[in-house]
């Protein structure tokens, strides 16, 4: 698939509408005097097996969006052969996704936030560290208004819980060792055999350290040495992990790779999602 970094929020709309696939109507937002209308996509929805795909949370991403309307047709075969039902949202932040901008024309961040753990103490903190313990979980409304709206049409319609869920990113920068990474929360034998099949791709991202500032908490974590990241962090894979799904990954690609790449380890991460929620 030829690069197209500089598509539109309308050309990708159209994109879908010209394969042939319903958009449903979500919900609008207004932006720079502009209104942007947001969609999702629901195929086979009869099945019961489901997994919940979403990507643009952030604007300078575009290799997120663009890539997942490229492999598309082939996802939702891939999901008819095995009988699996998708919920698709198919750019969450569109006026980011046009200024590629991490978030919306107007600023509001951060926008992939959906849940606080409460600690000891009742502190609420957004990112627990490595094996921090709780005491419960409270949900958030994003400070994005494309969010709230995304918020509230994910938990009013996309029940039962999702046996999977794919958060669809990349990574700007800070990426030393390599292109690809995966953030998950459990099953590191079965991610790991995905992760070697990423590898025949791209190079794999490498026990490369980072930290978040929440306040004036740091929170270190790292990519570890199979290119994977365990974190709790209040995004919507969380959320969904914490509310039973099975399956959870937030796929993560340098922006800097070759859009044919990005499509291809994204396809990768659907396909083997698809096989895992519908293996009997």
């Amino acid at each position: 698939m030829e690069d197209k970094k500089d598509m539109t929020y309308q050309e990708l709309v159209r994109g879908y509408r010209a394969k042939g696939y319903k958009l449903k109507y979500y919900g609008k937002v207004k932006e720079s005097r502009r209104t942007y209308r947001l969609y999702k996509i629901v195929i086979n929805p009869r099945y019961k097996k489901t997994l919940l795909i979403t990507t643009g949370f952030h604007g300078e991403e575009f290799n997120g969006p663009i890539s997942l309307l490229g492999i598309f047709d082939e996802a939702v075969a891939f999901a008819k052969t095995m009988r699996a039902r998708l919920v698709v949202y198919i750019c969450i932040n569109p006026s980011g996704f046009d200024l590629h901008q991490r978030y919306n024309a107007s600023g509001e961040k951060q926008n992939n936030d959906f849940f606080r753990y409460i600690i000891k103490g009742g502190k609420l903190v957004g990112i627990l560290r490595k094996d921090e313990p709780f005491v419960a979980t409270t949900l958030v409304a994003s400070p994005a208004k494309e969010v709230k709206l995304l918020q509230k049409d994910i938990l009013k319609h996309v029940y039962p819980v999702p046996h999977g869920v794919l958060d669809i990113h990349q990574q700007k920068g800070n990426l030393k060792t390599g292109d690809v990474f995966a953030y998950v929360l459990d099953r590191r034998p079965t991610y790991l055999k995905i992760m070697k099949k990423l590898e025949k791709i791209a190079k794999i991202a490498r026990n490369d350290p980072t930290f978040s500032w929440e306040g004036r908490r740091k929170t270190f974590y790292r990519i570890d040495a199979d290119g994977l990241i365990f974190l709790h962090d209040g995004t919507i894979t969380d959320m969904f992990y914490r509310f039973g799904s099975k399956f959870v990954v937030t796929s993560e690609t340098n922006t800097t790779l070759p859009l044919e790449q990005v499509c291809q380890i994204n396809l990768i991460w659907i396909k083997e999602l698809i096989k895992l929620i519908t293996k009997k």
